[in-house]
């Protein structure tokens, strides 16, 4: 087989759907040697990628960047369609509108732009709505990232759960490693010694303000509450997260990090006192597996994939519900030790379940049936 993996979105920045689309595409080529690959990236060879392309079997095009919808619907469209594969993989974003080629396959994550419109921009609602509808219409298999955003795009776009599989985010090696620089990670951020975590793109979806507001209104109470740490890169509406409430004295305890290095992110997980994960909508939610994997009591929101990700070991609240998220933090606070070995001990369980090369697999396996067909 050939296959085409566009890796162009992973120059811009690195969330969620960046890693996904990384790690699925390394494992396929490095567990499959006999097949042939083509890897599209924007500006210059990613540097998780510079060994990769020196294989026999593995072709890249460098596509010069500029603004970004015309990159993807026009600079990108350009170099596909001088390209013959058996497959085209999208596993970012979806692929050009204008494509067509048989056996495309895109990656649709969740469906924010439908279920949770308010926490995007108008126009990029708009334009996911668009590409989306395209996507279904032009795709060979659309791949989605839960049982969650399964349902839901089986259910809005009326297709078969045979057209939409499921192909889950995986672990880390670098959160399977036993060894944590913990000291140094500690200055690098300028970190208390204790404090409570959440990580994500600091933006409305992720509802980091609800935390904000129940964390101040249980410090009033709780003399040793531990500081509270927002890890992540800025999104749209900083500056209403940030400066909300800025003159209250609790605030001062509220630390915001920026964007935190893929290595330093075992250290910052493990060292929390708990993670929370407020967030109002995700399609996966790769934080929680992450956290979990570190021995980190989990409190995630109850909405979404959320439940399905974390299962028995997090604990849920209801979302946008401050009121329980006191009582979830406050529960955490004051479980027994018993009771909170026997959560982390599930949660590492749990979040080893997740294989980047399990998944990868299931992936590559469905690619080898359809060139079969």
């Amino acid at each position: 087989m050939k296959i085409l993996f566009d890796l162009t979105p992973i120059h811009d920045h690195l969330t969620g759907v960046e890693r996904y689309n990384i790690n699925i595409t390394k494992e396929i080529i490095t567990n499959h040697m006999d097949d042939s690959y083509i890897l599209l990236f924007k500006s210059e060879i990613h540097e998780e990628f510079v060994d990769l392309v020196q294989l026999p079997n593995v072709s890249f095009f460098v596509i010069p960047a500029c603004n970004k919808l015309f990159f993807i619907q026009f600079r990108l469209l350009s170099v596909l369609n001088k390209i013959d594969a058996d497959y085209y993989v999208f596993l970012s974003f979806t692929s050009p509108v204008l494509f067509n080629k048989k056996k495309i396959v895109n990656a649709i994550h969740d469906l924010t732009c439908w279920d949770c419109p308010d926490s995007i921009l108008w126009k990029m609602k708009l334009y996911y709505r668009f590409t989306y509808w395209v996507a279904i219409k032009k795709s060979w298999k659309i791949v989605t990232v839960s049982k969650f955003s399964q349902s839901r795009i089986c259910t809005k776009y009326k297709l078969s759960t045979n057209n939409v599989p499921i192909v889950y985010d995986g672990l880390t090696e670098i959160f399977r490693e036993e060894k944590v620089n913990d000291i140094d990670v500690r200055e690098k951020y300028h970190l208390p010694s204790k404090y409570i975590l959440s990580l994500s793109t600091i933006e409305p979806r992720k509802n980091l303000q609800l935390l904000i507001n129940a964390y101040m209104k249980l410090a009033e109470s709780y003399k040793n509450l531990p500081d509270l740490v927002l890890a992540g890169r800025a999104g749209w509406k900083l500056d209403e997260i940030v400066n909300d409430n800025y003159s209250n004295a609790i605030y001062k305890k509220i630390h915001f990090t920026g964007f935190i290095e893929d290595n330093d992110l075992p250290s910052l997980y493990k060292n929390a006192e708990l993670f929370v994960f407020p967030s109002r909508y995700e399609g996966f939610g790769l934080p929680l597996i992450e956290a979990m994997s570190q021995g980190t009591l989990v409190i995630s929101s109850d909405a979404a994939s959320m439940p399905e990700v974390v299962q028995d070991a997090g604990m849920l609240f209801k979302s946008n519900d401050k009121d329980d998220l006191i009582r979830a933090l406050q529960e955490g606070f004051n479980m027994s030790n018993e009771e909170k070995n026997k959560r982390i001990e599930l949660g590492k369980t749990v979040s080893c379940s997740y294989s980047w090369k399990k998944e990868a697999e299931k992936l590559y396996i469905l690619l080898v049936e359809g060139s079969n067909k």
